[in-house]
């Protein structure tokens, strides 16, 4: 694979990783008995799955262009 498509594959995956990490804090944090910012803690969980989301379609897009780069030299 070429150098260049590797650097959004990576960031795409990290950014996922991220999400998943958000999400799962501000899960905790709504599951806490006695959360004070319940609210704050959904509205955590669906910024994170949406950066989640962000980051699945540059991974899907990288991939694709891969698959054309590998097209075009095959």
């Amino acid at each position: 694979m070429h150098r260049s498509m590797i650097g959004p594959i990576a960031a795409g995956v990290a950014g996922m990783s991220s999400a998943v990490n958000r999400f799962d804090r501000a899960a905790a944090r709504t599951a806490s008995p006695g959360g004070a910012d319940d609210v704050g803690a959904v509205v955590d969980q669906i910024a994170a799955k949406n950066d989640f989301a962000a980051n699945v379609a540059v991974v899907r897009t990288a991939d694709e262009m891969v698959g054309t780069l590998l097209d075009i030299v095959a």
